[in-house]
């Protein structure tokens, strides 16, 4: 199992989203005994209904399908906002195998810092590479990001980034040797 994603329905029911993936004749047999076992074991836990017909999907395919409940709240299903707040909710509303996360290099750690990056770039109006310099001296300690130490001002981001600095508003501009 690569993902196992639960989704709280209006009627107040836990829906389980499993993504399986199987490419081989071996995998396939896996996740079709995986299911064959869940529906079997349904009714001793008091699992509802059970899908037992398995239809792949591309990967993509899987991801946009999982997203669209979560984002969005598809089809008036909760956003993930919401489904956090509940309390019948598991501490672990979406587990992604380790396998997965080796393969992609994609974590939760990861995606903070990316949304941390892209926060920057819009606050100091800087292009997504050097947000993320910025970032990095930020993890580092290097620099300090906090609203009262940190005016993203155009002098500030060129000694950070380690450009030459703006000219400043009146000051005479030099002109270039000619030739």
């Amino acid at each position: 199992m690569l993902v196992r994603a639960f989704e709280r329905q209006h009627r107040g029911v836990l829906h389980v989203h499993p993504v399986l993936a199987f490419t081989r004749p071996d995998e396939r047999h896996a996740a079709h005994l995986y299911a064959a076992v869940l529906a079997k074991l349904a009714p001793r836990y008091g699992f509802g209904f059970t899908e037992r017909r398995l239809r792949p999907i591309s990967r993509r395919g899987a991801a946009a399908y999982l997203s669209a409940y979560f984002v969005t709240g598809k089809r008036g299903k909760e956003t993930l906002q919401e489904s956090v707040r509940s309390a019948d909710m598991p501490r672990s509303i979406i587990h992604v195998s380790t396998t997965l996360t080796q393969r992609t290099g994609v974590t939760m750690r990861e995606l903070r810092f990316r949304r941390f990056v892209f926060h920057i770039a819009r606050r100091c109006l800087c292009d997504l590479e050097e947000a993320r310099t910025i970032a990095l001296l930020a993890q580092s300690d290097a620099l300090d990001l906090s609203v009262e130490a940190f005016s993203p001002s155009p002098r500030l981001l060129a000694s950070v980034l380690g450009r030459e600095p703006p000219p400043r508003v009146g000051a005479p501009v030099s002109a270039a040797a000619g030739g």
